[in-house]
């Protein structure tokens, strides 16, 4: 199956999301566990957009960024937000055309940050800008990131992929 390649950002339609009741015996948030939604409190909502691999001459390596933003309905100002990177590599295409298939695996990372719940977007790079191993070769890229909320409390999982694009130096 062909898929155009497409050149704009995307978001994520996919959240990670960590649903957070105050308890009464409790001075700190804890999961969610009540039978009912109308006893949930605070909700954080995390959403993920994927920019297109490209050569990075800083870091001298094909890289990706992850933009991530959260938003809070309740008291949540902040969460942690823990995010694997994937730089996938699929061997062949050409400028305007890039290859399609499964992608092997030309860098990961795995970053945590705190990240406001006013929408503000915080920026993870894959691979990590202090990461020895360079990428290099030219070929078709794609990146993908796995999040998660870690922190007041665990959310639910989500993902998101970009575009597969042509990379050269």
């Amino acid at each position: 199956m062909h898929v155009p390649p497409r050149t704009a950002r995307r978001c994520a339609t996919l959240t990670a999301t960590a649903l957070l009741a105050l308890t009464p015996t409790a001075a700190t948030a804890a999961p969610a566990r009540a039978p009912s939604a109308s006893s949930v409190q605070d909700v954080a909502v995390c959403t993920a957009q994927v920019d297109n691999p490209h050569f990075s001459n800083g870091a001298g390596s094909v890289i990706f960024k992850a933009r991530m933003s959260c938003t809070a309905n309740g008291n949540v100002p902040t969460v942690n937000l823990r995010v694997w990177g994937t730089l996938g590599y699929v061997y062949g295409g050409s400028p305007g055309h890039p290859a399609q298939g499964p992608p092997s695996t030309a860098a990961t990372s795995d970053q945590t940050q705190t990240v406001p719940t006013n929408g503000q977007q915080v920026t993870y790079y894959t691979p990590v800008p202090d990461d020895r191993r360079k990428v290099t070769a030219a070929g078709t890229y794609v990146g993908s990131v796995t999040f998660q909320i870690v922190a007041p409390a665990p959310g639910t999982v989500g993902r998101e992929q970009g575009n597969y694009v042509y990379v050269q130096r």
